[in-house]
């Protein structure tokens, strides 16, 4: 009876001892070579580059929706639609843009992606999406037509625009976290997420270090000075 309360007592030191798997540099994610600065800074950014028309986002989207609901609250998601053209993405990028600010992407995206995928509906054209849009009742249509109109989407889209281009996205999907990991989806969608919430954990103790080693420091280098004299004037 000891021997077997042993040999279980080990088994459990053992599991209890082995370390938990981490993500791997350059196995499971990449250095960016130029740091993408978060739209908020405190917090942690899950930045996605994707493109609506761009089959493998299509199959990636399931799994980014669900990984958002589970988002603590310092952690956000930055959807930003690749602009390659002045026609197709342009204008798929009107709607990402559109879907950003109205706050529909758990709702919305679903069914854009499936009326382009499954439907064949050419939501590039302005007249099209319009018309399809002011008929959707599985999200609030007219609330996206509103912003896909708005004087500020075009402001939007074209951010998204200086995005692409300024760090030279030439492939879809890319997600990367706190501006500086970028994950990789070798090993399936999955295994991606699983790294994404690894990394998000990662920039979280950063964080955590950085603002504890801020706090270490003197608030200025007189204070700093001050305190050496106040301290040297009480010596007797």
């Amino acid at each position: 009876m000891l021997k077997k309360f042993f040999a279980i007592m080990a088994s459990s030191m053992i599991l209890m001892s082995s370390p938990v798997q981490a993500a791997v540099l350059n196995e499971d994610y990449t250095l960016v070579e130029k740091p993408i600065p978060q739209l908020h800074k405190n917090k942690i950014e899950v930045l996605e580059f994707f493109a609506y028309n761009c089959i493998h986002c299509y199959h990636l989207e399931p799994h980014i929706l669900k990984e958002m609901k589970s988002f603590a609250s310092d952690t956000y998601l930055r959807p930003v639609h690749v602009v390659w053209d002045e026609n197709v993405y342009l204008n798929l990028a009107r709607i990402a843009a559109a879907v950003n600010s109205s706050g529909l992407k758990q709702s919305a995206d679903p069914v854009i992606f499936d009326a382009l995928f499954e439907k064949k509906i050419e939501l590039w054209n302005p007249k099209v999406f319009n018309q399809w849009a002011s008929q959707q009742t599985a999200f609030d249509g007219a609330k996206l037509l509103k912003a896909y109109n708005s004087l500020e989407n075009s402001a939007e889209t074209n951010k998204m625009d200086q995005l692409s281009r300024q760090y030279n996205i030439t492939q879809t999907p890319i997600v990367i976290v706190g501006g500086k990991y970028k994950v990789k989806f070798d090993k399936g969608f999955e295994e991606g997420m699983k790294t994404t919430r690894e990394l998000i954990e990662k920039v979280r103790n950063e964080n955590s270090s950085q603002l504890e080693n801020m706090r270490k420091l003197p608030k200025s280098l007189g204070a700093s000075i001050a305190g050496k004299v106040n301290t040297g004037n009480n010596v007797k």
